[in-house]
């Protein structure tokens, strides 16, 4: 064990596992320029009340989601909602949703049925997202611990349960670009780059009404636009030719076959309204 027990904060100004796969480009919720901002609390988010109610709801699921991942695994959960300082670097924490009594950190995602799909089959030895395997690399570098339990509750009654080993290169891989990314962000404050619409949207709310004059790059990508536009409008006008082909062939037949296997069909939906789809 190489961290110690320590209080949360009630500022940021540290690197937690919340952050670490949106540094790394690896998170589908957040950028880089987004955990810049939470870090360094430059531009507060207001939680709206559906966020707000969401994270409420998913913090009553706690003691539900503790008894679930028991009467799946055995294992007894000892501690819940930890925060630990990292050893080495003074600006790293790590906060771990439950611990173990076989040693390990345990990491709670409640999981939209939706969403499933992006979560492999522990069963098959697949593996929890990346953005969920970076985090919990990141509390297993902070703790010192050799292993970890991701428990995804899908629903109320659907849990997938994964052990994750812990991986020292790929610790120590994750380590060294969170202390670059505060080195040469967090600590002169100089922001990353914007990498989403979402970033600019943030950094740029609404327009000055000013006009701006293209350089030679921007002239360039306008051309490549204009190109790209055209040749969807294309491929969309040749799509739906080909899709009124094969309808007229088939008119009121709902399945297309090709040497007795099922390669398209068209039927009504629950709406009475026919849909076309290829296999």
């Amino acid at each position: 064990m190489n961290a110690q027990l320590a209080p949360l904060s009630p500022t940021r100004g540290y690197v937690g596992g919340g952050n670490i796969a949106g540094i790394l480009g690896l998170s589908p919720f957040k950028s880089p320029l987004d955990e810049y901002l939470t870090i360094t609390n430059e531009m507060p988010v207001e939680l709206s009340p559906a966020k707000r109610k969401f994270f409420d709801r998913r913090k009553a699921l706690e003691p539900f989601a503790a008894e679930c991942f028991t009467q799946a695994t055995g294992l007894q959960i000892v501690r819940r909602n930890q925060h630990y300082d990292d050893a080495e670097f003074e600006w790293m924490k790590a906060e771990i949703d439950f611990e173990t009594e076989d040693g390990g950190n345990g990491e709670t995602k409640t999981v939209h049925p939706n969403a499933v799909s992006q979560w492999g089959d522990p069963d098959n030895d697949e593996e929890p997202p990346i953005y969920v395997t970076a985090q919990v690399m990141h509390g297993l570098g902070v703790t010192g611990r050799q292993h970890a339990w991701v428990h995804a509750l899908v629903g109320l009654d659907d849990d997938r349960i994964y052990r994750v080993e812990r991986d020292e290169t790929l610790i120590a891989n994750i380590r060294a670009h969170a202390a670059r990314f505060w080195k040469y962000h967090i600590e002169p404050r100089r922001m990353p780059q914007p990498t989403t619409v979402e970033d600019l949207l943030r950094l740029y709310q609404r327009d000055s009404g000013r006009a701006v004059e293209a350089d030679t790059e921007i002239q360039l990508a306008l051309t490549e636009l204009h190109k790209e536009r055209q040749a969807l409008k294309l491929h969309t006008t040749q799509k739906e030719l080909l899709e009124l082909q094969i309808k007229k062939y088939m008119r009121d037949a709902a399945t297309l076959v090709c040497g007795g296997i099922s390669v398209a069909t068209w039927k009504a939906d629950t709406r009475g309204i026919r849909i076309f789809r290829l296999r």
